[in-house]
């Protein structure tokens, strides 16, 4: 398995083998890729950078708006490789921290999310009930 920055092609390629994706690739994010041995796409990281207000100051962070790991290669330690590369990139550029949200009912997501050491807080609505969770790895 190899994990690489994308490029355009390599965006246009999956949102043309992937229709539902282009909704999530926009413009001024950072892509990163899985593939394997046949240099094949496996999965893919897509984030974007935004400035955000923090009790000392404004912090800048990166935040994972989708990530995936297509049919037949979960659990196989490639959504955990995509999520490290991102810190990587984030702590070479002096990121504050990298966030992401995830579903409530997606226990997967949760899993993958604390193996990779991200604090998680729930999300509490008016009612009480938890909708998800945003996690968090602070830099």
């Amino acid at each position: 398995m190899k994990i690489e920055f994308g490029t355009e092609d390599t965006k246009k390629h999956i949102i043309s083998q992937y229709p539902y994706t282009a909704g999530v690739l926009s413009d001024g994010g950072s892509l990163i890729v899985a593939k394997d041995e046949k240099e094949q796409i496996i999965g893919f990281l897509w984030s974007f950078r935004r400035q955000i207000e923090a009790p000392v100051g404004e912090k800048i962070e990166d935040f994972i708006n989708v990530i995936e790991v297509f049919e037949g290669h979960q659990c196989k330690g490639i959504g955990s490789a995509l999520v490290q590369k991102c810190i990587e990139k984030a702590i070479s550029e002096g990121v504050y921290q990298v966030r992401a949200y995830c579903d409530i009912h997606n226990r997967a997501s949760h899993l993958l999310w604390a193996k990779n050491r991200f604090g998680i807080s729930p999300i509490k609505m008016h009612d009480g009930s938890i909708c998800g969770s945003f996690v968090t790895f602070v830099i």
